[in-house]
């Protein structure tokens, strides 16, 4: 199959880390083949933090939602099952670390103007758990499409283990924004594929450190 030009041009400019570029040569494959899960992940990537910020929580929840079709596209396609697999590890890579730099971003923004003695808001609360939330429940949907995407294939497995690594560790920061209980359940699931994982510790309160296990 020939590679579309434009899909050729978005992965180099991914390669040569301009944003730009990548999100306006994704954009031209989205619209050449609306069924490309590579140009559709990453335009919603891309797409992420442009606009205003009053924009970003939309934006983000759009993202974690193209993430179940974009995979299953990829699937479909008549590459060989390597080169999908490639190409899923990398949304996998990409979108793992959005959430916790999402909730960053958010709090910084939330914190870095003053005006006399009280912090200029940007986020909402309510805008911040959404997005906590919303990101954790896509890293747990991601790790599950993942676990049954090629029946016992153990490059699925170890893909779906990094998704829910992020999710229980995030649950274990946020636990008030978690499932109670699924961190544990995701804990024995990532045991069984990783033997010498060892869940995180609950956070002695909710968590906004700016590093994390």
């Amino acid at each position: 199959m020939e590679e579309n030009k434009y899909l050729k041009l978005a992965r180099q400019a991914k390669k040569d880390g301009n944003s730009e570029d990548a999100k306006n040569y994704y954009n031209k494959v989205r619209e050449e083949n609306p069924d490309d899960g590579e140009a559709k992940f990453y335009y919603a990537y891309y797409a992420l933090y442009e606009g205003t910020n009053g924009e970003l929580g939309r934006r983000f929840v759009n993202l974690c939602n193209v993430i179940p079709s974009a995979i299953d596209l990829i699937k479909q396609t008549d590459l060989e099952k390597a080169d999908q697999l490639k190409l899923i590890e990398d949304i996998v890579e990409t979108f793992v670390p959005e959430t916790w730099a999402e909730n960053r971003y958010m709090n910084r923004k939330n914190h870095e103007t003053k005006v006399g003695d009280s912090y200029v808001k940007v986020f909402e609360v309510s805008v911040v758990r959404t997005c906590g939330q919303t990101g954790m429940a896509a890293l747990k949907a991601l790790g599950d499409q993942l676990e049954n995407l090629y029946v016992a294939d153990p490059e699925c497995k170890r893909l779906a283990v990094i998704a829910w690594k992020e999710y229980v560790s995030l649950s274990q920061k946020w636990y008030a924004w978690a499932v109670k209980g699924d961190a544990e359940i995701y804990a024995e699931k990532i045991k069984k594929v990783d033997p010498t994982y060892v869940m995180p510790e609950k956070a002695g309160c909710i968590s906004f450190a700016n590093k994390k296990n």
